[in-house]
């Protein structure tokens, strides 16, 4: 108790800067031998959507921003099977250009569009032009094995392999390891999500896209304060502190990568759009004609000049507005409604009750058919029509399951 007065008293500023937390996991440390990426995006843009692109060398698409038009992912898959993110580093600079910062989006939408793999990313970073205007950690991984991040400042880089990490893994947050120590951010979230991470993967090397939203995304855990929020000793209302959700997260993308070339079309970009408490992943491939139409841009929102807007993330930034953060005098926003989250209440189950019984249904329904897909007992064309077909029921399962607290 005395260390939870300490975190309400002491954490009474809260940070906007944009952060991320993420995680790569080596095909060689998997069974299947297929690499994970994780990226759980924290920005001010809390409105995101899918887009789909057609690239100068390769298609791709990509997690944009809704206001965004053209030019700028802040993670996506190409159809090479090369998937990029990125995470805000805040100790890599080493100089005072006035140069235009903060285009890591830009960054990876070219990378995307002209690279097929890790060593494509190094040739072209050797060719494009300086200052890059960034200063961030770039998570990828390819169809040929290749796992790795890179700490990437206006002029240089520094790669780490994660094929050669001993653990099998790598956990990245907001400061980069070559960097100054003193100006390390998100270092509270990095030591919970290195908690979090071993502790399940040394239990089972086996983690599905799902179990990794539910283990970092929807967890209210602080391991510097000890602190570890479930069903049974939530409060009602707690700091929006240091969590890896925040109030400023507006998305997770999980790449399931392949092992070979041949299978790049099948790689999956799992997205959840909106906050994770009540956003559910939705499993896309690579095919400009089969993006669920919930996760794209609506027109109607163009037409009044809102910016592109998917229905998907308006559906969990209304349910996240009223019921996760719903106090609007004073510091109300600071405070985060977790009892809803949690435990719920008479009149509606826990949020994460509800995100849950709709992924259990997406992946009910789309990993067998996956499956077929990939061992080539479907072609391409049978897999895309069945997959149209069932993710059409994807969102009226997510609008049954919400009921409660989508009612007007």
């Amino acid at each position: 108790m005395k260390r939870f007065c300490v975190f309400l008293s002491l954490l009474c500023y809260l940070s906007t800067s944009w952060a991320c937390t993420s995680f790569i996991i080596s095909g060689n440390a998997t069974p299947t031998g297929r690499p994970m990426m994780f990226k759980h995006r924290d920005t001010d843009e809390l409105n995101n959507r899918i887009n789909y692109f057609d690239g100068a060398i390769y298609d791709f698409i990509g997690l944009v921003n809704a206001s965004s038009l053209d030019g700028e992912v802040w993670a996506g898959m190409n159809e090479a099977g090369l998937c990029i993110m990125n995470t805000a580093s805040y100790n890599l600079r080493e100089d005072t250009l006035a140069c235009q910062m903060d285009r890591e989006g830009e960054m990876m939408y070219h990378v995307l569009s002209n690279c097929a793999s890790l060593q494509d990313f190094e040739c072209w970073l050797s060719k494009y032009p300086k200052p890059w205007g960034v200063e961030a950690n770039f998570g990828l991984i390819d169809a040929m094995g290749g796992a790795a991040y890179y700490e990437i400042n206006n002029h240089n880089w520094i790669k780490y392999d994660v094929n050669k990490e001993v653990k099998g893994y790598r956990v990245v947050t907001n400061f980069s390891f070559a960097g100054r120590y003193e100006d390390y951010e998100g270092w509270e979230r990095y030591i919970t999500a290195t908690a979090i991470m071993g502790g399940a993967f040394n239990a089972n090397h086996q983690m599905s896209a799902t179990e990794a939203l539910n283990l970092f995304s929807r967890q209210y855990r602080h391991e510097l304060l000890d602190i570890d929020f479930d069903s049974v000793n939530a409060p009602e209302y707690t700091v929006d502190q240091d969590f890896i959700p925040r109030r400023i997260t507006s998305a997770v993308v999980v790449f399931e990568g392949v092992s070979t070339p041949k299978e790049a079309r099948k790689t999956i970009m799992w997205t959840a759009l909106g906050y994770p408490a009540c956003a559910v992943a939705v499993p896309l491939v690579l095919d400009k004609w089969h993006v669920p139409h919930y996760m794209l841009a609506r027109d109607e929102h163009a037409q009044e000049g809102d910016g592109l807007h998917s229905e998907m993330c308006d559906l969990s930034l209304q349910i996240k507005d009223q019921w996760v953060f719903p106090l609007r005098i004073s510091n109300g926003k600071r405070y985060v409604n977790i009892q809803h989250i949690l435990r719920g209440t008479d009149i509606a189950p826990s949020l994460l009750n509800c995100t849950q019984r709709v992924e259990k249904a997406i992946e009910a329904s789309f990993s067998p058919l996956y499956q077929q897909w990939k061992n080539g007992q479907m072609s391409d064309e049978q897999f895309l029509r069945a997959y149209d077909e069932i993710a059409k029921e994807w969102l009226q399962t997510y609008r049954s399951s919400f009921a409660a607290y989508l009612a007007e």
